[in-house]
């Protein structure tokens, strides 16, 4: 909304019901006070103010201010709100796209007005509401949302998601426009966006001769930068499964069921690792993947187990909470994590799925494609929704998920070929969580 010097009160009905409410529930014995604050969800920290930002963190913050709970609208300065990453942005419809957006305030210290985001488009409109893309704005005289991504994407006819902030006694709201309502504005996108995500993968693999191989992949170009960069030695064995825990710390499980910590030193021509560390037996695990925030998975048969790593490097004594997360069921032919407890696979007949993984017999499983996958033997993620899928013939494809986290593949696009050939590695993992 345009800039006013008018304060109106803020959900005063709302409010006032509910301190009513909360004093007779007191007075009656039926509710009691606890000090306990509830920890609000984390939001993307990737951008600077006013620096290129990806599509996908772009809706990651409008979505903090959606799960907060606590945006109530506003147009006064002296309301705004935390983005979660340091920034405060004013809770109104501008408020809230420059929050996405992660814009500078205006010389005066305010938010910006919607007469100001032409500044940040280059100045140009879209040319037309189809070429929509997430996290691209809808902009009218006096009013902004932000374009999350459309209901049907093969019939923009059925209108789009949004997030956007209206009025007062409302917070951030979370909804579908329909077609009609979208024709009274027209889109701008931020000339700053991008839209996949940026960054270097890290991706580390095994020969079948039990060396190890290190390759970097550009995952904005889907570019090979760096490598692979093989080892001279041997760990002795083939590995049945590995995870990447850290840029220099890998764990890998051998034929005979140990797990072992592998400890990486790598540069630019060459890579070298120390004696692995065994971990312990009865690690029967074909599949293992690590979330890059302290949960390790790993698949025996068709059961799903969650460990707890609470080390760097760690010994026997991390790995701990063997939690059993159901005991049939995962029969995947690759496994990876995307995210704090996300996990993606593929299954033999050809689906990719998504996990989330809340705790035993506690999870959620997402078809987002039902056929055609098959064809890849291994599947690695460095976050951000970034998959690469790698081919018995040696060919690694990049794809990119703009919400890895909404059960849906309608927005994932992007497929680009890393290599047609070349990675003849038979085991395959990327650092994880180092893509936003």
């Amino acid at each position: 909304m345009k800039r006013s010097v008018v304060r109106l009160p803020r959900s005063w009905a709302h409010q006032f019901a509910s301190s009513v409410m909360v004093v007779a529930m007191l007075a009656a014995g039926l509710l009691t006070l606890h000090t306990t604050i509830a920890k609000l969800p984390e939001a993307s920290a990737s951008s600077a103010v006013g620096g290129p930002i990806t599509r996908a963190e772009v809706i990651a913050r409008a979505k903090y201010w959606y799960d907060r709970g606590d945006t109530w609208y506003s147009q006064d300065q002296s309301d705004a709100i935390s983005d979660g990453t340091g920034g405060k942005y004013r809770p109104d419809c501008s408020g809230l796209v420059a929050m996405a957006w992660h814009l500078p305030k205006k010389s005066d210290g305010w938010d910006l007005n919607t007469g100001d985001f032409h500044s940040y488009s280059g100045k140009s409109w879209l040319g037309s509401l189809h070429d929509l893309l997430p996290g691209d704005g809808l902009l009218k005289d006096g009013h902004i949302e932000l374009f999350e991504k459309w209901v049907n994407p093969g019939a923009h006819g059925d209108g789009a998601w949004v997030y956007s902030e209206n009025t007062y006694g409302q917070k951030t709201n979370h909804n579908i426009d329909s077609w009609s309502e979208m024709t009274t504005y027209r889109g701008i996108r931020y000339d700053k966006i991008s839209s996949g995500p940026t960054g270097l993968a890290s991706v580390y693999g095994v020969t079948d001769d039990g060396r190890l191989t290190y390759t970097v992949v550009d995952v904005e170009t889907a570019d090979r930068t760096h490598g692979a960069v093989v080892s001279s030695a041997s760990l002795g064995f083939v590995p049945v499964a590995m995870a990447t825990l850290n840029f220099n710390t890998i764990l890998v499980t051998s034929p005979a069921g140990e797990l072992y910590r592998v400890d990486v030193i790598t540069n630019s021509d060459s890579l070298t690792f120390s004696q692995p560390t065994p971990l312990g037996g009865g690690w029967t695990h074909r599949l293992l993947a690590y979330d890059g925030h302290g949960h390790l998975y790993g698949i025996a048969g068709s059961a799903l187990r969650r460990y707890t790593i609470t080390a760097a490097k760690p010994a026997a004594a991390n790995i701990t909470d063997n939690t059993l997360i159901q005991e049939s069921g995962f029969v995947l032919k690759t496994l990876t994590a995307t995210g704090r407890d996300w996990l993606l696979g593929t299954t033999s007949t050809g689906e990719l799925l998504s996990y989330r993984i809340s705790g035993p017999e506690s999870w959620k499983r997402y078809e987002l494609r039902a056929a055609t996958w098959q064809t890849f033997d291994m599947m690695v993620s460095p976050g951000g929704g970034v998959y690469l899928g790698h081919k018995p013939d040696g060919s690694v494809t990049r794809y990119v998920d703009t919400d890895p986290y909404d059960g849906s593949a309608d927005d994932m696009n992007g497929a680009k070929t890393v290599d047609a050939g070349g990675w003849t590695q038979v085991l395959l993992s990327a650092q994880p969580n180092t893509i936003n």
